[in-house]
């Protein structure tokens, strides 16, 4: 039930029992054998590509761009790829937390969920985080932010439900968005059944799950309705016209490059006029005014950070609460190599104390008082 485990079912269905096995030793062996060959990464090319990153997260990017290539176009031949390597990095979930599937009647589709319950929330009314998984709304699924959702849960004593939202590009724009809303309104409608606070639903994710975390946020808004009272936007998606964003000195690194953009955003929007609309790109909103406190989360070695600067400096500007966390050592994706580098732990429990922090605070109609 972890990145580790869609690896697993990927090796089941390309191979024999003989890899799958192998893969399993390799990945145990890389982890224990990592603090050791970190030290080799500051010789190579990679590091003056990287300056500053951990090395164990540098030494995983060196190991997968010289032994591995993403072969094909079609978004399964990517899908294969992306969790194996990630796989490496993947932490156990925790211990201390219960989990449960279940499934949210939406009007196209049921969508797959899963609820994580810290066992210092077994009370009623517990706040209660949505999260988003990452993958450029093409990849993913419930197995993919796992590991991290469970931390999240046990350290921020909060209720976490993880989202399957439809992916491109079976599913283009706006469908992914449009399941985040189906998502919480459901939360908000059945809080009490599950134990959640529903004055204290806050919506979050990262990468591409961010990013539908405040277009959920901006179309509640605009709609008038009820809003989350936190979110969570670990390095976010911006804008989706790729091929126009600005050269950043990280367009090449693993495990986010700036040609992953490109095929991303193609695979998820319909046409190019929909780059225009915010929901699409959120950084195009005529107005980021009277959204939900915010917890914004940059990785140093990535090439949306420009992006996710920008536009925490453009919420705080227009007047909602930030509160900045920054790890520059660490890279893109970082909430799924808990196993393998230990800032990327206990980044995963600061942000999950910061969650906290802030759902601690008295709530009143779906908004914490600061």
């Amino acid at each position: 039930m972890a990145v580790s485990e869609e690896a697993d079912r990927i090796l089941d269905a390309n191979s024999n029992g003989w890899n799958r096995k192998s893969w399993k030793m390799l990945r145990r062996g890389f982890q224990i054998a990592l603090p050791f060959i970190s030290f080799f990464f500051r010789f190579t090319s990679l590091a003056r590509q990287m300056p500053g990153i951990d090395p164990r997260a540098g030494i995983h990017a060196w190991i997968v761009q010289r032994f591995s290539k993403q072969n094909g176009s079609s978004a399964e031949d990517r899908r294969k790829p992306a969790f194996l390597s990630l796989s490496l990095m993947e932490a156990r979930a925790s211990a201390h937390v219960s989990v449960a599937d279940l499934e949210i009647e939406g009007p196209v589709t049921k969508l797959p969920a899963r609820l994580y319950r810290p066992n210092s929330a077994m009370a009623a009314d517990a706040p209660l985080l949505i999260y988003l998984h990452f993958g450029g709304c093409v990849l993913g699924d419930l197995d993919t932010c796992h590991t991290a959702c469970s931390l999240i849960a046990e350290h921020s004593g909060c209720l976490v439900l993880s989202v399957g939202y439809r992916l491109a590009p079976e599913h283009r724009f706006p469908a992914a968005v449009e399941d985040v809303l189906t998502a919480f309104h459901w939360v908000r409608s059945t809080a009490h059944r599950i134990g959640a606070d529903p004055t204290r639903v806050a919506i979050g994710g990262d990468s591409a799950g961010a990013y539908l975390a405040i277009a959920a946020s901006l179309c509640l808004r605009d709609q008038q309705q009820p809003m989350p009272c936190l979110q969570l936007l670990i390095y976010p998606v911006v804008d989706m016209d790729r091929r126009a964003m600005p050269v950043t000195p990280h367009d090449g690194n693993y495990p986010l490059s700036r040609e992953d953009m490109i095929w991303f955003a193609d695979q998820y929007i319909r046409a190019p006029i929909d780059v225009d609309d915010p929901r699409c790109s959120v950084g195009r909103a005529k107005s980021l005014s009277d959204l939900p406190p915010t917890i914004m989360v940059h990785a140093g070695n990535d090439l949306l950070l420009s992006e996710g600067i920008a536009l925490a400096q453009r919420l705080a500007r227009e007047g909602n609460p930030v509160t900045t966390l920054d790890y520059p050592a660490l890279p893109h994706a970082f909430t799924a190599m808990s196993g393998g580098v230990p800032r990327a732990r206990e980044a995963l429990i600061e942000i999950a104390s910061t969650i906290a922090a802030h759902l601690k605070t008295s709530a009143h109609e779906g908004r914490i008082e600061r």
